[in-house]
């Protein structure tokens, strides 16, 4: 690995910190677009407590939320220019389970129809002739 690029969240941070303390890898850069994404009002809350303030159709409500095409669209183009700016070189990504599954169905919409991602797990993007490729996708053997 040579590049390590993290959400700039704690939780993210502290595992790019691990792996690259692991790896030897000096520098962590950061990049604000791999952050979680913005739940606006409901940020913190339980559905429990969502209920109780929004009603049970809370859901249909602007509550700030980021949207998720905007997410998936804004970790895509990160995903991109990651591409263009270190091309042939080994990134590794640290971000958030929502930002991963959303840019993955942005990148490869025909073979992910779910955002779901495990905890630590390892997603292996590579891109070659212009097309994305998939070859390890949310991983836990490590654990």
């Amino acid at each position: 690995m040579e590049i390590i690029i993290s959400s700039p969240l704690i939780r993210s941070k502290a595992t790019a910190q691990i792996i690259a303390e692991e790896i030897s890898v000096l520098d962590i850069m950061e990049d604000q677009r791999i952050s979680e994404n913005d739940c606006g009002l409901i940020e913190g809350t339980t559905e429990e407590e969502r209920v109780a303030t929004w009603g049970h159709s809370w859901r249909e409500l602007d509550l700030g939320m980021e949207r998720f095409e905007d997410v998936a669209e804004g970790g895509a183009q990160f995903l991109e220019e990651v591409m263009q700016a270190y091309e042939n070189k080994h990134v590794l990504v640290v971000s958030h389970g929502a930002v991963i599954g959303l840019s993955l169905q942005k990148l490869l919409p025909q073979r992910f129809t779910t955002t779901y991602m495990d905890n630590t797990s390892l997603t292996l993007l590579t891109k070659f002739n212009g097309a994305w490729n998939c070859s390890l996708y949310n991983c836990t053997r490590h654990l």
